[in-house]
């Protein structure tokens, strides 16, 4: 079935509206199982109007349009944009190792096991016959609604971790990855784990092609807010629920690749870093946060909480959190009195509860030294690194960039620490 669905009539995004799927975003697809291009089956689409000529660069892989591998060869074909302008809302990819990943809601689901996450789409499509599946750990579907609740709960004009200045989030941004506005316009970035969205939004305005991938269905919430204020660039913003440890992107495909938070609460931070690290184009740029060792008094208290909390229903943990703020609160603020610090930003019990419980529920949380976060880069045959840690509230947090050099096979034996 194909049904066609004309937004010509309301050229540019809405507040509020959806963004749909472009073809252009099958540049960079690949099966995570196999690692093979999937088919892609188009159950309803539409097509919207956009500024002529749309600025973007061509696919530089794959034309979905035309099924034509590595057209960076050949001449672009004169209907180049039409793949910005022709959006999926519902279709299947379908890959020849027997997985199907479903586009939901204008989203490609890019996971593995697909087929449970949602089964009424299978149903829907005649597609309840496709037996194939993958399994996924029980600490990695923890993970994942445990991030989608904590986005969830979000509301907008709430801080993220008590920053709410968008002006912040990009200064950091640009200073992070070593960047200017001038050099992102027309680049290629990669935001692994986009969380609640608000970094994309920020960043999509210096006009970068952004795919912004998320583990978790609050990929749906990020794509949303990215309309709530209107937005003129949003054929060069993509959505996709995947998996970080099994990337379902070509390698070497980003000029810029940034996870900030993420790869420590997957069941390997090395596996995860292995598997990102494989998308930076030669000479890009890669910018990793993670989280920092803590003492070792506060570490062994964090750890015999989170053995109880990581355990509790999340709805039940995320009241608790709620409960205890005050008590946040304050000893938030004797820390930064112990510390010689200025009294931490003000923050609402919800933005304290959200931070509380992005801390107690995920399955996994390991922390990292220094020299553990070189040897990540270094094994990689990664060079130029920088460490560019801000001293703000956030003084858990660790950053290096700028790989440049081959992608090295795995090796057999990654570090005892994750």
């Amino acid at each position: 079935m194909r049904c066609i669905h004309d937004r010509s009539q309301h050229p540019g995004p809405r507040s509020g509206e959806a963004l749909i799927m472009k073809k252009r975003l099958l540049d960079w697809i690949l099966c995570p199982q196999c690692g093979e291009r999937p088919r892609l089956d188009v159950f309803q689409e539409g097509k919207v109007e956009l500024p002529s000529p749309v600025e973007s660069p061509a696919c530089s892989f794959y034309c979905g349009r035309h099924g034509v591998a590595r057209p960076g060869d050949i001449a672009p074909p004169p209907d180049c944009h039409s793949c910005y302008r022709e959006e999926i809302l519902e279709g299947a990819l379908s890959c020849a190792c027997g997985l199907v990943y479903p586009i939901i809601d204008g989203i490609p689901r890019m996971i593995r096991n697909a087929r449970e996450e949602y089964p009424d789409f299978f149903a829907r499509h005649g597609l309840a016959g496709v037996t194939k599946s993958a399994a996924v750990p029980g600490g990695d579907r923890r993970s994942s609604r445990s991030f989608g609740l904590q986005w969830t709960l979000y509301r907008e004009g709430d801080a993220t971790w008590f920053k709410d200045d968008a002006g912040l989030r990009k200064r950091e941004f640009l200073y992070n990855l070593d960047t200017t506005p001038r050099e992102l316009r027309g680049s290629t970035l990669l935001d692994g784990g986009c969380g609640n969205g608000e970094l994309t939004r920020a960043v999509a305005e210096y006009g970068p092609e952004i795919v912004a991938m998320d583990f978790s269905r609050s990929v749906e919430n990020a794509r949303r807010r990215l309309f709530e204020k209107g937005f003129p660039v949003s054929h060069k913003v993509h959505y996709l629920q995947g998996n970080l440890l099994e990337l379902p992107l070509l390698p070497r495909g980003f000029d810029l690749v940034h996870t900030s938070g993420v790869l420590h609460h997957t069941p390997s931070t090395y596996r995860a870093f292995r598997s990102i690290s494989t998308a930076v184009k030669p000479g890009g740029k890669l910018y990793v946060q993670l989280y920092r060792r803590r003492p070792r008094w506060i570490h062994l208290i964090n750890v015999s909480l989170r053995a109880v909390t990581t355990r509790l229903p999340m709805g039940l943990l995320y009241g608790l959190c709620y409960a205890a703020t005050p008590v946040h609160a304050g000893l938030s603020r004797l820390m930064h009195l112990l510390r010689g610090e200025p009294a931490p930003p003000k923050a609402t019990a919800r933005e304290r509860a959200v931070q509380m419980f992005d801390n107690y529920s995920p399955r996994y949380q390991y922390r990292h030294t220094v020299p553990e976060i070189l040897e990540l880069f270094r094994g990689e045959g990664y060079t130029e690194l920088r460490d560019v840690t801000l001293d703000n509230e956030a003084r858990h947090m660790l950053a290096q960039i700028r790989p440049i050099g081959p992608i090295r096979p795995i090796r057999a034996r990654p570090p005892a620490w994750g």
